[in-house]
């Protein structure tokens, strides 16, 4: 058998199969009429060459659209980095402290780590509440970070670069 007879064979057996589909899923068998022309086709040069170039045309076009997609997925990266920074930046007004939280902040840098009470007892407050609600704040805002120990909770720097 030579290649010709072998490719005649494979086509011919491929037919077949479509036709075994064609009975099987007929919704299949609208979408394999071009694989059929395609292979009546496949032994025109100028065909081949037609096929080609339209893959090509359409790589191009897909090239073209991910390139887009890449250029707005930067823009985004660069908004969100952007707005990242704006909202690290200590001089924006949500990180602005106040004097007590400034002093807070002060006391946590010192020591390393507090609790309310330990607030409490520093900043002359009459209950822990308020030094928790403090506390707590600056836990909200990204200054402080808070830790559980046993039944206490604890507070250190959320940077410790920072402190």
């Amino acid at each position: 058998m030579t290649d010709h007879d072998l490719s005649n064979y494979d086509s011919q057996k491929l037919l077949n199969d479509l036709n075994a589909v064609k009975r099987i899923s007929p919704e299949f068998n609208t979408l394999s009429m071009d694989m059929q022309e395609i292979m009546k086709e496949s032994s025109n040069p100028a065909f081949l060459a037609a096929l080609l170039y339209r893959l090509t045309k359409e790589r191009e076009e897909t090239n073209q659209i991910l390139k887009r997609l890449e250029e707005k997925f930067a823009k985004i990266q660069e908004l969100l980095q952007n707005q990242t920074n704006t909202s690290s930046n200590p001089n924006t007004e949500d990180n602005i402290l106040s004097e007590p939280d400034q002093h807070i902040m002060q006391l946590v840098s010192t020591v390393g780590m507090v609790s309310a009470q330990d607030v409490q007892l520093r900043l002359s407050y009459k209950n822990s509440n308020a030094a928790s609600q403090r506390l707590n704040n600056l836990v909200r805002r990204g200054h402080l970070k808070r830790i559980r120990s046993g039944k206490r909770v604890m507070f250190m720097p959320q940077h410790p670069n920072k402190a």
